[in-house]
């Protein structure tokens, strides 16, 4: 095996074994055998198993963003003014799209992307957030211009919970192993429609911070 295969495989191993048993509780014995590797080449790859870690959810996050930016353009030069159902669907459609890309990998891997947002580490944590950072910039102003009377500081509190709450719930769920390449476009369909909803909803009198 060439070192850039042994280093493929070891993403591989760790993305399905992170995905069945969590970041945290992930056993390296068992990334190293299902990739045919020792600790040598752990160590000689990626230097360490947080940084195995990281090097996995780089390689979703950064192409996950990036198609985000790619949607949401899309959408601007489309119409000029997204409305809230196309914006929703550019900031969610390529969660949906790594989770199936992740299953074409390894059936196992299905839950990985939902284990970003559920309970991540704190090193989880803030690398999603450093990641998704500038997307919100370039997601916040049309958010508010579609609903104005909600306001930005309450709208970033609801995507963060409503939106990607719900998100990663759904992504982590044994029901994300049911879905497809077939039915995908339900699926998304119907977390629009809910994230959509729970925006819209009225104002709470209690400023969000």
């Amino acid at each position: 095996m060439t070192e850039q295969a042994t280093a493929t495989a070891l993403l591989d191993a760790a993305e399905a074994e992170f995905a069945e048993n969590g970041i945290d509780r992930a056993s390296l014995r068992s990334i190293m055998r299902a990739a045919g590797a020792n600790s040598a080449a752990v160590h000689y790859h990626y230097g360490s198993r947080e940084s195995l870690a990281r090097a996995v959810l780089e390689r979703i996050l950064q192409p996950l963003q990036r198609r985000r930016c790619e949607l949401l353009e899309a959408a601007v030069a489309a119409t000029g003014r997204p409305n809230l159902d196309r914006a929703i669907d550019a900031l969610i459609r390529p969660d949906f799209e790594a989770l199936l890309a992740a299953q074409d990998r390894d059936p196992r891997s299905t839950r990985i992307v939902g284990a970003i947002y559920s309970r991540p580490p704190a090193f989880v944590k803030a690398m999603v957030e450093a990641s998704f950072s500038p997307v919100a910039m370039e997601f916040m102003p049309h958010l508010v211009d579609a609903l104005p009377d909600v306001g930005a500081a309450e709208l970033s509190w609801r995507v963060r919970w409503n939106v990607f709450g719900m998100l990663g719930a759904v992504l982590s769920s044994d029901e994300a192993q049911e879905i497809t390449h077939e039915t995908v476009e339900a699926e998304i369909g119907r977390t629009v429609a809910a994230a959509v909803g729970a925006l819209s909803a009225p104002p709470t009198e209690v400023a969000v911070s």
